[in-house]
């Protein structure tokens, strides 16, 4: 008896974001062991603090270096940093009095896992939608993706609060599970609306041009939260539209793993990308 698409679908996807979800908690993890032991995790460190809830929440911190000179530094507006050198541990004391911060080092693995996430990320887009490389290689290089954006992830959970990020996840499972029962549920052919279909790409546009604005221009919290959630929505729109599209595709043509693996990483790229404008608006509430 053949599989239908969907279940197909729902294979490779999930097998992917256990893969995920598996090595960003193994992340977490390691965090809280080395902030336990005092130790160093890819390079970071760990500070332990309280948040409203009294929950543990780890914040990562780079290294300050052993050795004078030590670079210190201070915002001075908006856009402005004043950067000096300490040569004693009293000039240290003074200019920490005086606002400065220590300039700590960054991790390299952080860097390595963002630029190897990057290539098999378009690694993967090529190979399933474009060269048609077959099933085995495009599966392969998705797991990289999926394997490599693990710690990012964690990193990402780190920065704000761990534990929202965990509430984070929940809200997503929720949401991919309704989307994905209305969607593929047919009542609507929403992959079939074109205006439907040109909203969410003029939205989505909409959406990368006001985070490439953050690169250069100073945004209010507010204003970036109300992008966030906006995002959220948008990609939510998407998961309806992708379901919806896989309904459409049941047919003995287009019903196979080479087709299922397509979907499963325009699904991915769906929840993935919920999942950050989730954290983002969660992070700047």
């Amino acid at each position: 008896m053949e599989t239908t698409l969907l279940f197909k679908t729902l294979v490779i996807l999930s097998g992917e974001l256990f893969l995920m979800l598996s090595v960003c908690f193994y992340c977490l993890n390691k965090a809280r062991k080395a902030y336990e032991s005092n130790s160093s995790f890819l390079g970071l460190y760990f500070r332990g603090a309280v948040n409203m809830k009294g929950q543990l929440d780890l914040i990562p911190y780079g290294k300050v270096s052993d050795t004078f000179p030590k670079k210190m530094s201070k915002k001075i507006n908006e856009d402005d940093w004043e950067q000096k050198e300490a040569n004693t541990q009293e000039e240290v004391i003074e200019l920490l009095k005086d606002g400065y911060f220590h300039v700590t080092k960054a991790s390299p693995w952080i860097i390595v896992f963002f630029i190897f996430n990057t290539i098999t990320l378009f690694g993967t887009l090529l190979a399933v939608d474009f060269f048609n490389l077959g099933f085995e290689i495009g599966l392969f290089i998705f797991t990289l993706t999926s394997l490599s954006f693990g710690p990012l992830l964690a990193l990402i959970m780190l920065e704000m609060d761990e534990n929202d990020g965990f509430t984070a996840l929940k809200i997503v499972l929720v949401v991919t599970m309704l989307t994905g029962f209305i969607g593929y549920s047919d009542f609507y052919s929403f992959s079939e609306n074109k205006i439907f279909g040109a909203f969410l790409l003029i939205a989505l546009l909409g959406l990368l041009l006001f985070n490439l604005a953050r690169f250069f221009i100073s945004i209010s919290r507010p204003t970036v939260r109300a992008g966030a959630i906006f995002g959220a929505v948008l990609f939510s729109l998407f998961l309806l539209y992708d379901f919806n599209y896989i309904k459409q595709r049941e047919d003995l043509v287009s019903n196979n793993w080479e087709t299922a693996l397509e979907m499963a990483f325009i699904l991915y790229l769906d929840i993935i990308n919920l999942l950050l404008e989730i954290l983002d608006a969660m992070g700047n509430s």
